[in-house]
Formats: C-alpha cells, structure tokens, sequence
C-alpha cells in the first residue's frame, strides 16, 4: 500500500505530465508522430459532433429608479423638519413646494396636508384653513389619514375648509 504523499506525488508526476503536453504546441515533429487513427476526419466531425452550449442569456441589468428632483429632496427635509418640531422651518420649505409644477399632484397635497399642519400648530388657523381649501381644489377627493381627522387643532379647520369647497 501507498502511503499518502507518494500517492500525492504520483498525482502530481501525472497532472504535470498532462499539463506539459496539453500545453506542447505542435510541430511538424509531433504531428508526424501521431497516428494518422487521431486525425478528425470530416466524417468523425459530422457523426460525432462536438455539442456546443447556447450562449448564456444575460438578463438586462435592472435601471436603479431615478434621482430624485431637487424639489423632491426638499419636500423630505421639510417633512423631517415638521416631524422634528421645528414648524417655521417647515413652513418656509414647504410653501414653495405646494405650488411647484414639477412635483406629482400626490407631492404637492402631502406639502399642503404638512403646511397646513404647521400652520393649525403655530397658531395661524386661518392660513391653515386656507391651506386646505387649496388642497380640496387641487384635489377634490383630498382626505386626511383616520388618525389625522380627531385632531383638536387642525380637525375642525379641515371640516371648514370641506364645507367651503363644496359650497
């Protein structure tokens, strides 16, 4: 019995030896040296052909999903800052934004639905009313979450407003 390292260098003689000559280029020294049975003869090729594996199909990279507008980042720096207490920051931002153009109606509603909010929180529930009424003209069917509605401060004023758009 073969103990383990000469069986490992007997594996390496082997895979060296094959290596050496699958790597040998030919020369017209070799070739005339190879019987002629190892020649691929155009009827070998045809009756025996060598499968060939369907080229992989890449799937198109995934587009990352767009940069957001400059308009966009602002309406989450303003949210954030509304969320944060700091309602005159958040008012100052957001009142551009409910009137630009290149924001998504759905955009510029939660801009006015904050605005509104910080407006009703810092004591100016006439332009928080007003805010509103805007909202229900951009959007008629423009709502507040469930949770929003109970509010003490802006609650009601969101009802005044409904009443005066419908009217």
């Amino acid at each position: 019995m073969m103990n383990q390292s000469s069986k490992f260098a007997s594996i390496l003689v082997a895979g060296l030896t094959l290596m050496a000559c699958a790597t040998q280029p030919a020369t017209e020294q070799t070739q005339s040296v190879l019987p002629e049975s190892n020649a691929i003869t155009k009827e070998k090729a045809t009756k025996y052909p060598i499968p060939v594996e369907p080229p992989v199909q890449v799937a198109p990279a995934e587009s990352a999903p767009p940069e957001p507008s400059l308009s966009e980042k602002n309406l989450v720096i303003a949210i954030t800052s509304f969320e944060r207490g700091e309602y005159t920051k958040s008012m100052r931002l957001l009142s551009p934004l409910t009137t630009d153009p290149s924001l998504a109606t759905n955009a510029r509603l939660k801009a006015m639905k904050t605005l509104a909010f910080s407006q009703c929180l810092t004591g100016a529930v006439v332009a928080c009313r007003g805010t509103f009424e805007r909202a229900f003209k951009l959007d008629s069917k423009f709502d507040l979450a469930p949770a929003e509605h109970g509010h003490p401060v802006w609650g009601p004023q969101f009802e005044r407003a409904r009443k005066n758009t419908k009217n």
